[in-house]
């Protein structure tokens, strides 16, 4: 049986606060700049179109957390405003009855001096190869965004993102229509979605409906921002 959230003593709301569009954005700009050095400077014995998922967020991660965050490539982001990028940590799902949910990548906002819970507060990435072996319906949604939207992931925020490992002619027009099929995506709940940049960067809207612990009501939608990198 699941054992209840400590909160005693613990100032918190629901939804935690939003996370800015342009630290999403930012976040954005540092994956796409890891995935410009894993292509032009990629680990010995690493082929990138051939390599599996967990293996390219492996060392995107190892790129971001040990040099971009250290080094401040990125104008805004380094150990000053963000903490550890980890790959996989343990995350308990929104009731508990799963308590090591592991989200690809979790980006720590150092956000402590908000009335949040604090080991569920960042911005959780979930990665999935899109390809014609991994559709983006069954694989992409449905094992991968659906996360979001069921309380596995990210339940106590407003936003999450999805990065998609991309192989032509993939592109975001396949994603819209996959989420504008009501039938196919039911599970899905999307209210909207639309294109934040042309080509990398989409944002979907979803509603959710499990309820939040201790009585806080019913959980808020949750929008999705995608990312989707070239192979």
């Amino acid at each position: 049986m699941a054992v209840g959230f400590f909160t005693h003593g613990i100032e918190y709301t629901l939804p935690h606060p939003k996370i800015p569009q342009r630290t999403i954005l930012l976040l954005c700009k540092v994956i796409k700049r890891a995935w410009q050095l894993l292509s032009k400077m990629p680990p010995s014995n690493f082929i990138l179109k051939s390599e599996n998922e967990d293996t390219i967020t492996q060392v995107l991660v190892e790129i971001i957390e040990n040099r971009l965050r250290k080094s401040g490539d990125v104008n805004g982001f380094n150990c000053a405003l963000f903490g550890k990028v980890t790959r996989e940590p343990k995350i308990t799902n929104v009731d508990k009855k799963h308590p090591d949910k592991m989200p690809d990548i979790f980006f720590d906002l150092k956000r402590d001096q908000l009335p949040i819970l604090s080991d569920q507060d960042g911005l959780f990435v979930e990665c999935k190869p899109v390809d014609h072996k991994h559709s983006i319906l069954s694989y992409y949604c449905k094992k991968g965004l659906l996360r979001f939207v069921n309380g596995d992931y990210a339940w106590a925020m407003q936003d999450a993102l999805m990065v998609g490992y991309v192989k032509e002619p993939y592109s975001f027009k396949k994603l819209a229509t996959v989420l504008d099929n009501g039938k196919k995506s039911a599970t899905l709940k999307t209210t909207n979605h639309s294109a934040v940049d042309e080509y990398t960067i989409y944002c979907s809207s979803h509603n959710r409906d499990f309820e939040w612990p201790e009585n806080r009501g019913h959980a808020c939608p949750i929008s999705v921002a995608h990312l989707w990198l070239p192979l």
